[in-house]
C-alpha cells in the first residue's frame, strides 16, 4: 500500500490506528512504517507498531521500536512499561526492573506499573520489595485483584497462611469467578486442615472452568489423603487427561492405585510409565513397595537398593552448627508470623507451612550453602553408581525446607516426599535418649513400621545430617524426654 500524498502524516496515522483497531494489523503496520519514513521521530507510531510485534511475540523487533520511542520521548511511561514487559518475556529481569522503575518515576501512582514491578522483584527473589509494590498498588486501588493475589502468593510461599487466605478472599470478593484464586484458596484451607472448605474451593474452580487441570489434581490429592481412593482416581485421571504431562497427577494416580490394592491395574500403569522413560522418586518407591507387597521384582529406574544410599554426617565437625544453624532456626520458631500446617503424620508436634528457604524475612543463605555443599559431596561419594537417580542427577534444583517440632511422645509416621530427588534432615535438637532407639530416624522400603526387615534405624543426635533417596519412606521412633525434638527437613527438587 502506498501512502496517499494528499493526506497529512496525522491523517495517515489515524487510518493506521483504525486498521489496527479493526484487526487489520498487516495494513496498519505498513501505514505506520509509511508514517515513520516521513517522520522517523513519530513516537506514537513507533509504540503502536511495537505493540503489533508484541502480539506476534517478536519481542526483539518490538524492543527495537520501544527503545527508539523512549530515546525520542524519555517521559513516556507507557513505552518504558511495555519495554519492561518485553524484557520480562526475554527473561532479562534486571533490565525489566529498570524499565518499570523509570515508568514508576514518571507515573508514581500507576497501580499497573506497581503490580508488574512487584512481579519482577519476586522473580529476582526480593520478596520484601515485591510486597511493598503490591501494597502500594493496593493503596492506590483497593480493587486491584492481581496485586492482592500476588501478595497472597508471597505470603503462602513464606508460610504466612492466614495472611495469604485474607488476600485470596479479597480477590474473590472483587472477582468471584477467578478460578485460579479459588484453587489457591483451596490449597491454603487444605494446609490449615479445613478439608471441607478446601474441597468446596476446588469444586468451585472446576465449576468455573471444567478443564482446569490443577483443580482436578488438588481435589484428587485431597481425596487420596482422606482415604477416598476411588473418588480420587476419577479426579486424578481427569487431571492427566487435561494435562498429559503433569507428573504430579501421574505420580498421585500411581500411589492411589497402590493404595487401592489392585495389582493388575497398578502394574499396567507402572509398566506404561517406565516404558515411557519416566523416572522419579514416586516411581522408584512404588517399584520397591510393590516388590515387598506382591513379591514381583521390577527393574527400578530410580534406585534398586535405596537403603544402600543413606548417608549420615556430623555437621558439628566442619561447621559452626550452633551459631549458624541453631540460632537461625530458633529465630524462625520465635516468629509468630510463620503458620503451622496441619500434618496428619505428626503426633504431638507441628510442621511449619511454606518453604522456609523462600521466606526472605529470615536469612537462611548460610544454611542453604551448607546443605548444597553436603548434597554435592553426596553426589561425588556415589558418582560411580549405576542407579538411575545418580546417573540422571539434576543439573538444576531447588531446595524446599520446613521445620518439625515434637514434644514428649512425639513421632512422625511413615511417608515419603513425592516431589523430592534427595531428601534430608538436620537435627537441631535431639533430646537425651531414655531408650536405645528413642527418637531415631528410620528409613524403610514400605509403610509397615512393625516389620524388622527392609529398613534401617539411624541413631541421630544434635548436629546430625541425614541424606537419602526420596524414594525411601521414613518415620521416627517416639521419645520420652520433656525437651522438644526439632528437625529441619528439606528436599532437593529437580528444576524441570
Amino acid at each position: 500500500m502506498s501512502i496517499n500524498k494528499s493526506l497529512t502524516i496525522q491523517e495517515t496515522f489515524n487510518i493506521a490506528v483504525k486498521n489496527h483497531q479493526e484487526g487489520k494489523t498487516d495494513v496498519a503496520k505498513e501505514l505506520y512504517n509509511q508514517v515513520l519514513k516521513i517522520d522517523p521521530n513519530h513516537s506514537q507510531a513507533l509504540k503502536n507498531i511495537a505493540v503489533i510485534f508484541i502480539n506476534l511475540k517478536d519481542y526483539q523487533k518490538a524492543k527495537e521500536y520501544y527503545e527508539k520511542a523512549v530515546e525520542i520521548d524519555p517521559n513516556s511511561a507507557d513505552a518504558y512499561y511495555n519495554l519492561g514487559i518485553i524484557f520480562k518475556e526475554l527473561k532479562e529481569y534486571q533490565k525489566a526492573k529498570s524499565c518499570y522503575e523509570k515508568a514508576d518515576n514518571i507515573q508514581p501512582n500507576n497501580t499497573i506499573i506497581q503490580t508488574n514491578l512487584g512481579i519482577i522483584f519476586k522473580d529476582l527473589g526480593e520478596n520484601q520489595k515485591a510486597k511493598d509494590c503490591y501494597e502500594k498498588a493496593i493503596k492506590i486501588n483497593s480493587n486491584n485483584a492481581k496485586a492482592h493475589y500476588n501478595l497472597g502468593v508471597i505470603y503462602k510461599d513464606s508460610g504466612e497462611l492466614q495472611k495469604a487466605k485474607i488476600c485470596y478472599k479479597k480477590v474473590i470478593e472483587i472477582n468471584p469467578n477467578e478460578q485460579e484464586t479459588h484453587n489457591s484458596l483451596g490449597i491454603i484451607f487444605q494446609e490449615l486442615g479445613e478439608y471441607q472448605k478446601a474441597k468446596n474451593c476446588y469444586k468451585k474452580a472446576i465449576e468455573i472452568n471444567p478443564n482446569y487441570g490443577d483443580a482436578y489434581y488438588n481435589l484428587g490429592q485431597l481425596l487420596h489423603e482422606s482415604g477416598e481412593y476411588h473418588l480420587a482416581e476419577n479426579y486424578l485421571k481427569k487431571a492427566i487427561q487435561i494435562k498429559p504431562g503433569d507428573i504430579r497427577a501421574s505420580n498421585s494416580l500411581l500411589t492411589n492405585l497402590y493404595k487401592m490394592n489392585n495389582q493388575s491395574i497398578l502394574f499396567e500403569e507402572l509398566d506404561s510409565i517406565i516404558n515411557e522413560g519416566k523416572m522419579n522418586a514416586v516411581i522408584g518407591s512404588i517399584c520397591s513397595r510393590s516388590e515387598v507387597k506382591y513379591g514381583v521384582k521390577k527393574e527400578n529406574p530410580f534406585c534398586n537398593n535405596p537403603l544402600d544410599y543413606v548417608l549420615q554426617k556430623n555437621l558439628n565437625e566442619k561447621y559452626d552448627f550452633k551459631n549458624v544453624i541453631v540460632k537461625c532456626v530458633n529465630n524462625i520458631l520465635k516468629d509468630d508470623s510463620i503458620s503451622s500446617r496441619v500434618q496428619k503424620l505428626i503426633t504431638n508436634g507441628y510442621q511449619t507451612a511454606g518453604n522456609l528457604f523462600a521466606n526472605r524475612d529470615f536469612d537462611t543463605n548460610e544454611i542453604q550453602k551448607i546443605i548444597k555443599i553436603e548434597i554435592e559431596k553426596y553426589r561425588l561419594y556415589f558418582k560411580d553408581s549405576k542407579e538411575g537417580f545418580i546417573k540422571n542427577w539434576p543439573t538444576n534444583y531447588n531446595l524446599n525446607g520446613w521445620l518439625i517440632s515434637m514434644k514428649k511422645g512425639g513421632k512422625l509416621s511413615a511417608h515419603m516426599h513425592d516431589l523430592g530427588w534427595l531428601s534430608g534432615s538436620i537435627y537441631i535438637n535431639v533430646p537425651q535418649k531414655s531408650e536405645l532407639e528413642s527418637g531415631n530416624l528410620v528409613v524403610c522400603i514400605d509403610e509397615n513400621e512393625n516389620k524388622n526387615e527392609n529398613k534401617k534405624s539411624i541413631d541421630v543426635v544434635t548436629g546430625s545430617l541425614c541424606l537419602f533417596p526420596s524414594s525411601l519412606l521414613h518415620y521416627t521412633i517416639p521419645f520420652k524426654s520433656e525437651e522438644n525434638r526439632i528437625v529441619l527437613a528439606f528436599d532437593m527438587i529437580p528444576n524441570l
